[in-house]
């Protein structure tokens, strides 16, 4: 795992989905090149990656699945589903997303197509792992000419089926890329997540293909279990192979760790999870939460990892399949991803060893969502989890400003503003609409 280096991050601005006709006007700065190596590119478009995915958006999440607890300001409401505005997801949608990390990847793979097949392989993954988080906050977004800049300021939206479609298609492409000769150049040191090492990229390549798949539980024959089940026997062997970005010290730490510090008492790790798992005497409550509640020990430390995915969730996934085949294999499946988890968190094997002892015999599908549940702490993969599934069973918070648990987020100012071609849902409804994955 290589540790975080902000190298003077050089997030490109060349073009965004919500930009408009001032950026005709833009003057180049000749300090600020237009032409940057892919090799300055890749670590700039996986910070950005790991921002958009590890600080605003679990915030949210997590409260929503209850998980933690709001506990004061706009923290606070957003226990009652309040205060969730369209300027929350700029900096997500635009600066992290398609003027940041996404640009930066389009760039490497225009570069790079049918020279380094490698390199283009890994920037292709990135975009797929985008396109998924980005369709399951929002629905349909923009993708086709999203990325070109001043020559396209009003880029239309592919549907969420498409996007799926599209996922698939490329984390296709990217194996085969990846399985082709170095090429002109291949990623090495300059990647943050693996260090250049081709064979754990196309087993992320193929777990995400597991896992975007699975989300199409409640999509009748699109649902293909085999096909699941395929990815997932070629994807990540054990969790060596997570795929994570792990920080350094201020001012590069870790974006839990920068929230708790700055606003400390705003969020507080109690609430319906850390019930639970209080009952069930659950030895990873000191790794997810301090003895005071307000820190987070392995999420959430100066230095801690965000976590794009790990072992321990395939064989969630894998364990998912098997409930609902009622295969004979899933109590062993569930147990192994348990283990998985809590290893990463630092559970000494005797103690998981008791809790895995204690696991129902004969687990049913919400068994292993609970316990899927709490490996993704943090991770806005649980909330995808929780629509599709129903489980765990969640109320709604006392006092709350919608009848139920937000299904979506809404979309970000800037796209309304600037985007002539922007979907609009109105009102409080836009929380509640959900997803073509989240229909029968």
């Amino acid at each position: 795992m290589k540790k975080l280096l902000f190298i003077g991050m050089c997030t490109v601005l060349l073009g965004s989905a919500c930009t408009k006709e001032w950026l005709q006007d833009y003057t180049a700065d000749p300090a600020r090149p237009l032409e940057v190596s892919v090799k300055v590119l890749l670590p700039s478009a996986q910070v950005s990656y790991t921002m958009a995915q590890g600080d605003a958006l679990p915030r949210l999440t997590s409260i929503f699945l209850q998980q933690m607890t709001g506990a004061d300001r706009q923290s606070l409401a957003h226990n009652r589903y309040a205060q969730i505005g369209e300027a929350d997801f700029d900096v997500i949608w635009a600066d992290n997303g398609y003027a940041g990390g996404m640009k930066d990847l389009q760039l490497i793979i225009d570069a790079t197509q049918g020279t380094s097949p490698r390199y283009c392989g890994v920037a292709r993954i990135m975009m797929a792992q985008y396109l998924g988080m980005f369709t399951d906050i929002w629905g349909d977004i923009p993708y086709g000419n999203a990325l070109k800049g001043a020559d396209d300021y009003n880029p239309t939206y592919a549907s969420q089926q498409q996007i799926y479609t599209t996922i698939e298609e490329m984390l296709t492409t990217a194996i085969a890329e990846l399985a082709q000769p170095v090429g002109a150049m291949a990623p090495g040191s300059e990647d943050l997540i693996y260090g250049g090492n081709v064979a754990k990229w196309t087993k992320l390549a193929w777990s995400l293909k597991a896992r975007y798949l699975n989300h199409l539980s409640k999509k009748g024959s699109l649902y293909r279990p085999a096909d699941i089940l395929t990815a997932v026997s070629n994807g990540m062997s054990s969790s060596a192979d997570n795929a994570k970005l792990t920080f350094l010290a201020a001012p590069n730490n870790n974006p839990w760790y920068q929230f708790n510090t700055q606003r400390a008492g705003y969020i507080l790790q109690y609430g319906t999870m850390y019930d639970r798992m209080t009952t069930k005497n659950d030895p990873r409550i000191s790794a997810f939460r301090s003895a005071d509640s307000t820190e987070m020990p392995y999420y959430g430390s100066e230095t801690s990892p965000v976590n794009w995915m790990t072992y321990a969730e395939l064989l969630f996934i894998k364990a998912e399949v098997e409930s609902r085949q009622s295969a004979g294999t899933l109590a062993a499946t569930l147990d192994a991803a348990v283990e998985a988890h809590m290893s990463d968190v630092g559970v000494s094997s005797a103690a998981a060893a008791t809790y895995v002892g204690a696991l129902p015999a004969s687990p049913a599908l919400s068994d292993v969502m609970y316990e899927k549940h709490l490996a993704l702490f943090t991770h806005v993969e649980a909330w995808t989890d929780w629509r599709r599934t129903g489980f765990p069973t969640l109320s709604v918070y006392p006092g709350a400003q919608l009848t139920e648990i937000p299904r979506r987020m809404p979309y970000p100012q800037g796209e309304r503003l600037y985007n002539d071609n922007f979907i609009n849902l109105e009102g409080n409804n836009s929380f509640l609409t959900r997803h073509w994955w989240d229909q029968p």
